[in-house]
């Protein structure tokens, strides 16, 4: 009797394994899946100016926006659009998180250079 209630503790606990790891096995595909991937983005502050300065994205992509600032002032990232304002030292560089983005037009600037340092990201 005692020599079944192992044997049967014993296949609980296998069967209980083997769901956990069914589980997490499917949890770690999801996450991988590239159609729920975060989009990275690149732009350069280099004399003042966003290259590119225009950037066109698909909608409802989670967004990593990366700015590069090469030039040897600080700079000031602004988007009333995006509702973004980050500084960026010189010659550094920052990362925004964008939820995914309604189709449209979200314009950005440097706004100590808001003379030249203009852009806009463009979401299809």
């Amino acid at each position: 009797m005692k020599r079944k209630a192992t044997i049967g503790l014993f296949i609980g606990v296998v069967l209980l394994s083997g769901i956990i790891i069914f589980i997490i096995n499917n949890k770690v595909e999801s996450e991988n899946n590239t159609d729920t991937a975060m989009l990275e983005i690149v732009t350069v502050i280099k004399n003042h100016r966003f290259e590119p300065d225009v950037i066109t994205v698909p909608s409802g992509k989670k967004i990593r926006f990366i700015i590069h600032n090469q030039d040897n002032t600080v700079e000031e990232f602004e988007s009333h659009d995006l509702h973004r304002e980050k500084i960026i030292m010189p010659n550094d560089s920052i990362n925004i998180i964008l939820a995914p983005l309604a189709p449209g037009k979200y314009d950005f600037f440097g706004d100590f250079h808001q003379e030249t340092a203009q852009g806009s990201l463009i979401v299809n």
